[in-house]
């Protein structure tokens, strides 16, 4: 028997998905990868429906239709459209989708600490939802979740279908070798995510070329700076990460280095990432109070006023917009990745996997839960992500084109946060076929088209498809992300006594003193175990 069906010769999933109802499964979570895509053997008795041949009522089938649900709040709704809880959209969801549902907002900023909060005073909602596939690892490891492979099994049937058509996503939703979560594969619209822009007028002002290496965007920005000395010729959301990805070094991410797994705050290039924070900020070519402008109010205010020539940020961002309204001259343009000493690594990138939407140990209703999503994959996102025909949108060639970005922006755009499965595929040129046609809109489209080209054309580093998941590291990296935050500013504030070198040695001996040891030999066990799977 097996619990998906037949996958049409898919071996991968095929393998992972036999049935294990007939013996306690004892997978570990050294098996976590694509060795491990079994469902749960023995769901818990207090959630999981009973799938004897003799039960002959369904224990869900005469309770209530209600599902919370855990979303996103970034401040999108305007007063008169109503409340994230309560607008036109979340009426729609309710009537065309069967379920009464609430919505629990959760500030963006502060997400992860809000829904800490909820489930510590069992205050949570049915669905949780994250970008972040280790959040829900630490979430199931805590034991605030429940395994859902068998719910799929018996109330799906766009999910499951979905699934049995993409089972490459099985591995990330796979936890201790059962499924808690679901999800879906990314447009390339979101896979891309951070991207870097550049004044072309400027450039051309100086008879400049746009850097290819991280030696001549320091030379551009020296340009920049000496011509437009009012100018801040560096600025951005993210800096840092962006010169942690130019040197495949991201903090927070493990590489493989000689077949072992290396974390990236302990390589040595992380040194050189810190190194060329500090000359930047000794040189003036960035904002000197950057690290005290947490909201990026300042930094955004220097280019949408015409006062930075460099953007470190996003590939699609509202700023350009700004910039152009307030300067028609300037002419802002995408920036390829620049190649550093250790290569030429992209910025980062997301994984396949979109959202990770799982289920509330608590949850009264796993069914109804299951009918909703199901209703989302199936046809609830495209209204939500576009909002209604012939009023927000009209469809050519199959594009879903705006027809008023600002009546969109207002009535509509803020319902992409209930669309947490979608089945969305982008081309480059859709953005300009789903622009409205006003020429700025148009305009800004073409930009936008060309940076997300820009953005996926060089690979961003990935060694490894997902990150391990275990308590020793994620506890690590609570505490040594702040220590990392402490350490940078210091070392790039602090004058030529602390550098980059030093701020390794100091994050090194941190590591050393939260048990990083015994997380790289946990880490690396689990890669060994593991790394056939990530072909």
């Amino acid at each position: 028997m097996e619990i998906f069906g037949k996958y049409k010769g898919k071996m991968l999933f095929v393998v992972g998905m036999i049935v294990l109802l007939l013996t306690s499964a004892c997978s570990t979570r050294n098996n976590e990868g694509a060795n491990n895509q079994a469902q749960e053997s023995n769901p818990p008795a207090s959630t999981a429906a009973d799938s004897s041949a003799n039960d002959t009522k369904d224990p869900y089938n005469d309770l209530p239709k209600t599902v919370s649900i855990s979303m996103f709040d970034r401040g999108k709704v305007s007063s008169d459209e109503g409340t994230y809880e309560e607008n036109r959209w979340v009426d729609w969801i309710r009537k065309e989708s069967g379920i009464d549902v609430s919505i629990i907002p959760v500030p963006r900023s502060q997400a992860k600490d809000k829904l800490n909060v909820l489930i510590a005073s069992n205050q949570a909602p049915d669905l949780i939802w994250e970008f972040d596939r280790s959040y829900i690892g630490k979430l199931v490891t805590q034991g605030a979740l429940q395994p859902i492979g068998e719910y799929i099994e018996k109330y799906s049937t766009s999910y499951k279908k979905y699934l049995e058509e993409n089972p490459e996503l099985l591995p990330h939703i796979t936890f201790d070798g059962k499924i808690y979560a679901v999800t879906t594969k990314r447009p390339i619209t979101a896979i891309a995510n951070h991207g870097m822009w550049i004044r072309q007028d400027w450039l051309d002002a100086l008879n400049l070329k746009a850097p290819t290496t991280v030696d001549e965007l320091i030379a551009v920005a020296q340009a920049f700076k000496k011509h437009y000395p009012d100018s801040t010729p560096i600025v951005g959301a993210n800096t840092s990460d962006i010169y942690a990805a130019l040197h495949g070094a991201i903090n927070y991410q493990w590489y493989v280095e000689e077949d072992k797994l290396k974390y990236g705050a302990t390589l040595d290039r992380f040194a050189d990432v810190i190194e060329m924070e500090k000359k930047l900020f000794d040189l003036k070519l960035v904002d000197l109070e950057y690290f005290t402008d947490t909201n990026y109010q300042r930094s955004n205010q220097l280019w949408t006023t015409g006062k930075a020539g460099i953007m470190l940020g996003q590939w699609l961002t509202p700023l350009n917009k700004d910039l152009i309204t307030n300067v028609p001259s300037a002419n802002p343009v995408p920036l390829e990745a620049v190649s550093t000493p250790y290569g030429k690594y992209g910025l980062y990138q997301e994984a396949s996997p979109f959202i990770y939407v799982a289920f509330n140990k608590n949850m009264k209703n796993p069914k109804a839960a299951v009918e909703y999503l199901d209703w989302i994959v199936d046809k609830g996102w495209f209204t939500l992500l576009n909002g209604e025909e012939g009023v927000h949108h009209q469809l050519v060639d199959g594009v879903a084109k705006r027809l008023d970005m600002d009546k969109y922006n207002k009535e509509a755009s803020y319902a992409a946060e209930y669309a947490v499965l979608r089945q969305e595929t982008v081309k480059p040129e859709d953005l300009i076929l789903q622009a409205a046609d006003d020429e700025l809109s148009q305009r800004i489209a073409k930009l936008n088209s060309a940076a997300l080209e820009t953005a996926l054309k060089v690979p961003f580093r990935r060694d490894i498809p997902y990150q391990p998941n275990f308590d020793e590291i994620n506890e690590i990296r609570a505490s040594l992300d702040k220590f990392i935050k402490e350490i940078r500013a210091g070392a790039t504030t602090q004058g030529e006594k602390y550098n980059g070198e030093w701020a390794l040695g100091e994050i090194r001996k941190e590591w050393e003193r939260l048990g990083g040891a015994k997380a790289e030999e946990i880490a690396n066990q689990w890669y060994q175990n593991n790394k056939a799977s990530f072909k």
